[in-house]
């Protein structure tokens, strides 16, 4: 990012921020039987969560060309893919200590891992960004692309479940959207309103997401042996 910033675009980082963090703050009550609210199955808790997700996603297109429309920077790039990558890492370790039958082995760092480098080649194309991310949705009505065949690959080697994943279709398609965001930037006439602090919490999106459910389910198993 350039020292100019985009405050709509953290405006918007930081609502999808507060949103996340209520939406585990409520999957944590659930899982130690405090609410029983249906996060993914009802139909408003889905759409609670892909909105989230949009948010997020469709930031990551949005930034990728704020900063590397004119000149690709891919100093800057590679060290923040490394960042991110070191954050993603963080996460399958700390759930496998937490969570073995469960780990993070793909959850939304890595999905903004991978998705980067898909999207950095059309960072100057956004109605071939806009298009490929049509595709990708419609394909999920025939169920393409499939991809079955990497999970028969690495089965063996993963749990039968996990607490966060995103596989990367059909969310890639998010990011593309972004890019298309990106430079035709609609989400300004949304964003139009101005909060510090959210707009702060946005600046900061990687540092609360990896410690933020740290503190939402350690307060919440602490009241629950509390209680118990």
């Amino acid at each position: 990012m350039s020292n100019h910033r985009d405050t709509s675009l953290d405006l918007m980082r930081g609502i999808a921020i507060i949103m996340m963090i209520a939406f585990h703050f409520i999957y944590d009550l659930n899982t130690f039987g405090f609410t029983e609210i249906p996060l993914f199955t009802h139909w408003m808790g889905i759409a609670w969560r892909c909105l989230i997700v949009f948010l997020f996603l469709s930031a990551v297109g949005v930034s990728l060309v704020f900063a590397h429309s004119k000149v690709i920077q891919y100093r800057k790039f590679l060290k923040r893919l490394l960042y991110l990558g070191i954050a993603a890492l963080l996460v399958s370790l700390g759930t496998y200590i937490m969570f073995p039958d469960g780990w993070v082995y793909f959850g939304i760092l890595h999905l903004i891992w991978v998705s980067s480098l898909f999207a950095l080649a059309f960072v100057n194309h956004p109605k071939t960004s806009l298009l490929i991310a049509f595709l990708i949705l419609t394909g999920i009505i025939f169920d393409q692309p499939n991809l079955e065949f990497l999970s028969n690959i690495f089965e063996p080697y993963l749990p039968n479940g996990s607490v966060d994943y995103y596989p990367l279709f059909p969310w890639l398609s998010f990011v593309f959207i972004g890019i298309y965001l990106g430079h035709n930037p609609y989400y300004q006439k949304v964003f139009t309103f101005r909060s510090s602090w959210l707009e702060v919490m946005g600046r900061h999106a990687l540092i609360i997401y990896l410690t933020h459910q740290i503190v939402l389910f350690g307060v919440v198993a602490l009241a629950y042996y509390l209680l118990n």
